[in-house]
């Protein structure tokens, strides 16, 4: 069974398996996925389970987090993944999301990042996230700007061919919770 991170009034966010690999190959392989992140050029269901495990399963092992699953709640159906990155060239602790793409704007989002950012603020004692976005993603600075980041500028990321915004969340400043 894997960890379950949070639970929330429609979802649950727990950690990947290889289980998880049929969501995988299908979500990462979606036209707005590629587009808005990157194509991860994983191709068959074999492909999608040695990423679970090379990517988010060691993360969990090495930094005790890493992306996880969202589903709904009440029907255990996959709607994306939410979770926290640590990048080899970054020193921050990178905030990662990603919504199939027939569940955008119906506030799942927010739901799952705000329960991410909770348990990265109050179980991982983290003091700062940060969140990189494309240049012409505006469904996605908008839901950084909603979550309480604040755009840092633009910068280059290792491993993408155009420059993304970063956005910072520094959880000391502020007011309430997440």
């Amino acid at each position: 069974m894997s960890k379950v991170i949070a639970i929330t009034q429609r979802l649950m966010i727990r950690q990947m398996t290889i289980d998880d690999g049929e969501f995988i190959l299908h979500h990462f392989n979606e036209p707005l996925f590629i587009k808005n992140i990157a194509d991860k050029k994983i191709k068959s269901l074999e492909a999608a389970k040695q990423f679970i495990i090379d990517g988010p399963q060691r993360s969990y092992q090495e930094n005790g987090f890493g992306m996880f699953i969202v589903l709904l709640k009440d029907s255990n159906t996959p709607v994306g993944t939410c979770g926290l990155l640590k990048r080899d060239n970054i020193d921050d602790i990178d905030l990662g999301y990603a919504l199939v793409s027939k569940y955008h704007k119906k506030g799942y989002l927010q739901e799952a990042a705000i329960a991410v950012l909770n348990y990265a603020k109050n179980e991982l004692q983290l003091n700062r996230i940060v969140g990189y976005t494309a240049t012409d993603n505006n469904n996605s600075m908008n839901a950084l700007n909603k979550l309480g980041f604040s755009n840092e500028g633009v910068f280059d990321l290792a491993g993408y061919d155009t420059p993304s915004n970063r956005f910072v969340l520094n959880f000391s400043s502020l007011k309430k919770s997440v």
